[in-house]
């Protein structure tokens, strides 16, 4: 028959286990919330852009202006398509960094603990 002393410290370190885990995946749906807030934002500036475009080139007949109305959206787009650029690569960073904690060790009484009841 298994000793009671034995059985508590693995008990405690899965417990341990889990609320880590429990906590990395809590953090990471937060920050794949704030990403996907984050895209639905950009979606509506990209559509009042194309709306702003539209509107202005339609508004006037001369070619120099609509030239102009073009060079300043895609001056934005550029812009605007750097800064989600770097986004991407920061939330990607993030999403990495909060999955490899799930895999990181915190404490060494978790180790400790399953070394005493093996």
């Amino acid at each position: 028959m298994t000793d009671q002393s034995e059985v508590r410290p693995v008990s405690d370190a899965m417990q341990s286990n889990a609320k880590r885990a429990m906590a990395v995946q809590s953090e990471f749906s937060e920050k794949l919330i704030e990403a996907n807030r984050h895209w639905f934002e950009q979606i509506q500036i990209e559509s009042n852009e194309a709306w702003e475009l539209f509107r202005r080139f339609n508004s006037t007949a001369s070619v120099a202006e609509k030239i102009t109305a073009l060079q300043d959206w895609a001056k934005g787009a550029t812009a605007r398509g750097a800064n989600d650029a770097t986004y991407a690569i920061e939330t990607a960073r993030s999403l990495g960094t909060i999955e490899l904690n799930l895999f990181a060790r915190k404490t060494s009484s978790v180790d400790e603990a399953t070394q005493k009841a093996a």
